[in-house]
């Protein structure tokens, strides 16, 4: 995907953000804080270094705190149904993987996405997610009813 909408509709995924700008930054902290979510960011460049401070110091609080792993020196190299290959550093690492959001302009870049194996469609992952985070929440509303109702 290309822009982030609503965080609180991914839980329990494993994500990659690509980019280095305070979008892709601002999208890894909110991915990061939703429930059960493993986020990755990979950023090819070796810092930041066009980021707003306040992200600065947030990104690093999340990283040091394991919320967000940071990957510099990092390039995308294909992505897979499960997975998502890296080249870290001149090493390739395969990453087990959900979703991933590609914050890397003002324009998609498509000839890129198609030569890393992305596929585009109509279908809207965006409410697909959305809808299992509802059945997630109703799923642990019912089972708290259900301990206070025997309790």
């Amino acid at each position: 995907m290309y822009r982030l909408i609503e965080a609180d509709h991914y839980v329990n995924k494993k994500v990659l953000v690509v980019g280095g700008g305070d979008s892709a930054v601002e999208a890894a902290m909110g991915l990061a804080h939703q429930a059960g979510n493993k986020v990755t960011l990979c950023y090819r460049g070796e810092q930041f270094s066009r980021i707003k401070e306040r992200n600065s110091k947030r990104i690093q609080d999340c990283m040091r705190s394991g919320k967000v792993e940071v990957l510099f020196g990092t390039n995308p190299v294909e992505v897979k149904a499960d997975s998502v290959v890296l080249d870290v550093q001149g090493q390739k690492r395969e990453l087990p993987n959900d979703f991933v959001w590609i914050f890397a302009g003002g324009v998609p870049p498509y000839d890129f996405l198609k030569k890393i194996g992305i596929r585009f469609g109509m279908r809207d992952q965006t409410q697909e997610a959305s809808s299992e985070a509802k059945r997630t929440v109703q799923e642990k509303q019912a089972m708290a009813k259900g301990r206070h109702a025997s309790g």
